[in-house]
Parts: structure tokens; sequence; C-alpha cells
């Protein structure tokens, strides 16, 4: 009887222990599956909130740029990178829109921030806390405005209207971004180092195509586009000739403003030697500069205009010619409503090629062309800077001279070597050299061109940021991350 009772004893507690084994296990099971469902809510909450947030900041960044050259005013944030500590948002606003909107069925928001700055061009640091259901993901967008400094060589038209189809001959060579929106005109072997993009639907090649970049008869083009050709591309279209007013602006206010053909030269002290004169709005002459030494105008900006464009001078005369050449120290932009003419070396007193935190930095605009003089300029020319040409082209004004001899393809020719470092932008391609039948320069200058990789970020003094056709702006977008804690990136 008394092991009957054992028995049973044992059996009821081998249950109980059984019992709770079960109730421990099923509650395991369903704390992990709560935890489970809880975590893969977290999970599916965090992924709308990062999608909300990168929401916030397409909005904000189409409205920067449907603004064209219209800035907007930064946000008043105790932390910038924490948007819901903003008295004033950018996003949401009360005249437009609450930054409220449905996702499924539970209600998502972002609130944007904006912090904006003219330096070193117009740019933004945007910054979106996105929120779905308990769950908040903070991003943040840097942009920058793009001046029309932003490609090695940019063209309108490949087509001279006074020459006719000018060629990119062996020898000649392009490092850096390049866009144009008609169609190159290759004639042997010349080199894009970089992105290269053309309107055209292919390029016209004078002889044709082939697979050897020796051959004075056949183009190769894994050897011309090392780094590819977009054919096709959308047309990105130059700064309108009116853009010039922008810079006699920035010159009416901390520069100088030149009447008349002027000279101006750079000095390796930071100054400026200057030839020329300034008139009042009644032509009266106000000052006489006769190779006179001064300061780089405080704006950077020296702006050379023609008489006839002052009224009361009563004169037909297009002498708003700039005559240019020297080492630059500092800042500066030279801009003429009728031509740049380059009369020697133009260089940086600090060479960014060889020293990268360089500051020096030069802009030559001009309303028709920027030219080479020949009989100035040397053999073994360089230039340095961004050359802009809004209504006309790049060239030497007498490009069937110079028999200095260059070197191509290991064969000595007639011509001279010009270094370009910087950016080149006119609205037709321009002439440099004369070839003969088989490509080869025989007279002129064979061109280098380098990209200047501060232009990037960096524009000379007075280069206004740059729409398209549209009027919209063009931003280049630096950098997207996300925040943590207030910290982003």
């Amino acid at each position: 009887m008394s092991n009957l009772r054992q028995t049973k004893a044992f059996a009821f507690t081998f249950a109980l222990i059984f019992l709770a084994l079960i109730v421990a296990f099923l509650t395991v099971f369903i704390l992990a599956t709560v935890n489970g469902i809880n975590e893969a809510t977290r999970l599916d909450q965090s992924k709308k909130a990062y999608y909300i947030a990168e929401a916030g900041l397409a909005d904000a960044y189409e409205r920067i740029v449907n603004a064209g050259l219209t800035t907007f005013a930064s946000s008043t944030c105790a932390n910038s990178n924490i948007p819901s500590t903003c008295t004033t948002a950018f996003i949401p606003s009360s005249t437009t829109d609450n930054g409220t909107y449905s996702v499924g069925a539970v209600n998502g928001s972002y609130t944007v921030s904006m912090v904006y700055s003219g330096s070193p061009r117009t740019n933004y640091v945007i910054t979106s806390q996105g929120t779905y259901g308990n769950t908040s993901r903070t991003l943040q967008l840097k942009i920058i405005a793009s001046s029309f400094s932003r490609y090695a060589y940019w063209s309108q038209t490949e087509i001279n209207p006074q020459l006719g189809a000018l060629w990119w001959i062996s020898g000649m060579m392009t490092t850096g971004p390049v866009q144009t929106n008609g169609r190159f005109n290759i004639f042997g072997n010349p080199v894009f180092n970089g992105a290269v993009a053309e309107v055209g639907s292919s390029p016209n090649y004078y002889y044709g195509t082939g697979s050897d970049p020796t051959s004075t008869t056949k183009s190769d083009p894994s050897y011309i586009f090392p780094d590819g050709l977009t054919n096709n591309a959308p047309a990105i279209n130059l700064p309108p000739t009116s853009t010039l007013g922008d810079f006699q602006t920035v010159a009416s206010n901390g520069g100088l403003i030149l009447t008349g053909k002027s000279t101006i030269t750079f000095n390796s002290s930071g100054t400026v030697t200057v030839t020329g004169k300034v008139v009042d709005s009644s032509c009266k002459t106000t000052a006489t500069y006769n190779n006179t030494t001064l300061s780089i105008p405080s704006s950077g900006v020296i702006y050379v205009q023609s008489t006839k464009t002052v009224p009361k001078c009563n004169s037909s005369s297009a002498d708003g010619n700039a005559t240019v050449q020297g080492t630059v120290n500092g800042q500066l932009t030279v801009a003429a409503d009728q031509n740049v003419y380059i009369a020697g070396n133009v260089q940086y007193n600090t060479n960014p090629v060889s020293n990268p935190s360089s500051t020096d930095l030069l802009g030559l605009v001009a309303y028709n062309n920027v030219t080479v003089i020949e009989s100035s300029a040397p053999a073994q020319l360089a230039v340095q800077g961004v050359m802009v040409a809004l209504g006309g082209s790049f060239n030497v004004d007498q490009y069937s001279k110079n028999p200095d001899p260059v070197v191509v393809n290991g064969q000595t020719l007639d011509g001279a070597n010009m270094s370009q470092f910087g950016s080149l932008v006119n609205y037709a391609s321009g002439c440099t050299g004369i070839v003969n039948s088989k490509g080869q320069l025989v007279d002129g200058w064979n061109q280098v061109q380098s990209y200047d990789t501060r232009l990037l970020t960096l524009a000379p003094p007075g280069f206004p940021p740059l729409v398209n056709s549209a009027g919209q702006g063009v931003y280049a977008k630096l950098s997207i991350t996300e925040c943590y804690s207030g910290v982003c990136g």
C-alpha cells in the first residue's frame, strides 16, 4: 500500500514537472513569437521611416531645383541635424503642406531642415527626419550648385559658323568630363580620358573606324574613348550670352569696370597691372590707367565694356576687348562684352597640378571669342583657368602660323603645344591649327587639355549658378548619409 502511494506521488510530481515544462516552453515560445513580431514590426517601421526620410529629401531637392536662382533661407534649429528641433523648419510649411501623408494604413511623416550657404557658391545641407509608427530615421543630403565650369570641355556645336566642321586629331588629349550638344568630328586618334557625352548618335569619323590607334587613316573608338562615350545624350544648353550681365553687376559692386580696349597683366605678387580707362554714365573719364598696378578688386571681377554700351558716349565702337597674360595669385575673373585675347602664358602662382591645396583661380569670359594672339604667345603656351566664350569660340587668330616643331606619335611636325588646365566652354568649336590629309598637325597649336577637379566645388568670382533651359537650378549631389544621435556621416 505504501509503495502504491509512493508511486502515485511520484507520478503526480512528474506530471506537475512535465506540465510546468510545457507551460515554460509555451511561455518561451509565446515570448519569442511576440519578440519576433515586435522585431519584425520594428524593422518594417524602420525601413518605412527610411523611405519616408528619403521622400523628404526628394521633396526639398525638387523645391530647390525648381526655384532656379532663388535661394532658400536656412531653417531655425537647435540642432540642424535633427529636424524635430527646428522652431522654423523648411518643410513642413503652413503655406505649402504639413509634411504628412499616408503609407499603407498608418500615417508616416517627414520633417525637413535646411542650411543654406553662398560659399564657395550656392550650396545646401538638407536633413530629413522620417517617422513611421514609433520609429524615426534621419538622412542628410549635401548639394552644391553647378557652375558652367563643370566640364573640361563643353560646346553647343562642333560646327564652326565660318569654318565648318573642325576636327579632333591625333596628338590632342582631353582629361576630364566632356559634353557637346553637337557631334564630334574625329580625324585619327585623339584621346578623351573621362566621361564623354554627345547629343549626336555617333561621332563623325573622317576615315571611318578600325582597331589600331597608330593608324593614320582609321579611328579606334576604344582607344579614343577609354572611359566610354554616351551617344544621344540629352542636350545641356550653355549659359546664354545675357549671363555676361551677371559679371557686370558683380564688377559694379566692389569690382572694376573699364571702358574700351584694355589690358590686364596678372602679377605673382597678387596684383594686376592695368591699362584702360573708367568712365561714368555721362561718358566722362574718371580714371585713367597706364600700366598701373592695382590690387585685385574686392569682388574679384574686372569687366571691360564697349564705349557703345554707354549711351552718352554716342559711340558705335565694339571695343570691349580685354588682353590678358601673366601669373595669377588669388582669385579673379576678367569678363569682356566683346573678346578676351591671350597674349602670353596665363598660369597660377601656386600650381594646383602639383599642389591641390592651391586657392588661385581665374575666369576668362567673353561675349564672343577667347583668342590666342599668335604673334605674342610662346610656342609652348600654358593657359590655366576657366575660359568661356558665350557666343563664340576658343581659337588662335593666325592658326596657320608658328612653325615650332611638335612631336605627334613619334613624328616631328610643324606646330606648337598648348597646355590648357581648367575648363573650356565655347559655343562653337574653334580653330587652333591646320592638319594635312593624314590628319597630322602641320601648323598651329596641338591642344592638351586637363580638367581642374577643384572646379567640382569651386568657381571663379562672379560665376553664377547654372540653370537649365527650363529655368531650373542644376546641382551636384556631394553626399548622402544617415544621422545617429544628431551626428551625420
